[in-house]
């Protein structure tokens, strides 16, 4: 499994390490990050990291295996079951969920980010929401966006699918602040020890209260989205079109209304 899981210093840290994928996530994936988070509530309750190695944070879902959603049910296990699993899991998770973006953050990935309680970038990462151009859509964000960042800059991202530098995520309301590369590491490790300066149940309730609207209000919403594309976007012409040119390395012809 390349979903690692260590304890330093008693934080829980999270690391997709795939990197020859970009940390793109397949179904095994997904569970793994959720299995992960509910071995650090066990084994060292307090704030966790989800960080990447190599060049990027993750590339969101492994686009090379969509052609295994060939039903409903495997679509509806890779989607709700992974997936929808593991923002549930981040969102319910009892203590802060930090990110720590070490480089590319693209569609799941940077929904991965925006979901996430606290996040720190370094000065080399980007973000996007390119999933309109393999004939998908941001799921999780349109279920999210309401209450983790602003509806304008929400829309650009989704409707432009532009690449937004480190430099412009805190405006976007993908993270909290911005260091140089060499730095991460270290600035997480102060964002920590803030996070600890609090007792382990102020950090639970305040928490749980903050996410109150997001678990149920944008997660059910997250969940009618990732129906609506299993059931309307995943059979049509577009998507097969999208994914075999992602996969070829050339233009989309989309010809759906």
């Amino acid at each position: 499994m390349y979903v690692k899981f260590e304890v330093r210093d008693d934080a829980a840290w999270i690391i997709i390490d795939r990197p020859g994928k970009l940390n793109a996530l397949d179904l095994d994936g997904w569970h793994g990050i959720t299995a992960a988070l509910h071995q650090a509530a066990a084994e060292a309750p307090g704030p966790v990291v989800l960080t990447g190695t190599g060049r990027a944070f993750c590339a969101g879902d492994d686009i090379a295996t969509f052609a295994q959603h060939t039903s409903r049910e495997r679509a509806h296990d890779f989607f709700i079951g992974g997936l929808l699993g593991t923002m549930e899991a981040i969102a319910t998770h009892p203590y802060p969920v930090i990110a720590g973006v070490n480089g590319l953050a693209v569609g799941g990935g940077c929904e991965l980010v925006l979901v996430s309680d606290l996040a720190v970038a370094a000065s080399s990462a980007r973000f996007a929401l390119p999933e309109g151009r393999i004939g998908a859509w941001p799921t999780v964000q349109v279920g999210v966006a309401a209450h983790e960042s602003g509806r304008k800059l929400a829309n650009e991202m989704a409707f432009e699918m532009g690449w937004v530098p480190a430099a412009d995520a805190p405006r976007f309301g993908l993270v909290n602040r911005v260091v140089p590369d060499e730095d991460l590491k270290s600035e997480i490790e102060r964002t920590i020890a803030r996070i600890r300066a609090a007792s382990p149940q102020a950090q639970r309730l305040t928490k749980r209260f903050l996410n109150e609207e997001l678990v149920a209000t944008g997660l059910p919403k997250v969940r009618r989205a990732l129906e609506a594309l299993i059931d309307e976007t995943l059979p049509t012409r577009d998507l097969q079109e999208g994914t075999s040119a992602f996969l070829a390395k050339r233009l989309p012809t989309f010809i759906d209304a």
